[in-house]
C-alpha cells in the first residue's frame, strides 16, 4: 500500500505586514482588511507593548470579523475575540489561526488612560501538497 504524505508550505511574512506596530491611543482602534482567499490558512501573531503606566482599564481587544460577499461587507458581529491583558512596559503577544476566507482584524486599547504600542503580522499556508 503506497504511503501519502502531506506537505505544507509555510510563508513568513515582515514582521507588522498586516497593521503596522504603533502607537494606539487611550481608548482608540486600529484595524485592517485581509484577503486570505487564495491561501489554505492565515497564521495572525498580534504583539502588545503598553506605556509605563497602566489603567485599571487595561488591555489590548482583538477582534476578528468575517467578510463576506462579493464586495466584500464587513460582518456585523466578531467571529472571535481576545484580550491581552496590559502589564506596564511588558510586551505581551497572542497568535490565532485563521481558515480561508476575507477578514477584518480590530485592535481596541482598553487602557482609558494611557497609549499602547501594537503591531499585527500574518504568515501564511499557501498550500497543501500530497506525494
Amino acid at each position: 500500500m503506497p504511503t501519502t504524505v502531506t506537505i505544507p508550505t509555510y510563508t513568513g511574512n515582515t514582521a507588522n505586514n498586516v497593521i503596522a506596530s504603533a502607537s494606539i491611543a487611550a481608548s482608540g482602534t486600529s484595524n485592517a482588511n485581509v484577503d486570505y482567499s487564495a491561501v489554505f490558512e492565515a497564521q495572525i501573531h498580534v504583539i502588545s507593548t503598553p506605556t509605563g503606566t497602566v489603567a485599571a482599564t487595561n488591555g489590548l481587544q482583538i477582534q476578528v470579523f468575517r467578510r463576506y460577499g462579493a464586495t466584500p461587507t464587513t460582518g456585523e458581529t466578531a467571529m472571535l475575540t481576545y484580550v491581552i491583558p496590559s502589564v506596564a512596559s511588558t510586551a505581551a503577544g497572542l497568535d490565532f489561526f485563521l481558515p480561508t476566507g476575507k477578514y477584518n482584524i480590530k485592535l481596541t486599547n482598553l487602557d482609558a488612560t494611557n497609549a499602547v504600542t501594537a503591531g499585527v503580522t500574518g504568515d501564511t499556508i499557501p498550500n497543501i501538497t500530497t506525494s
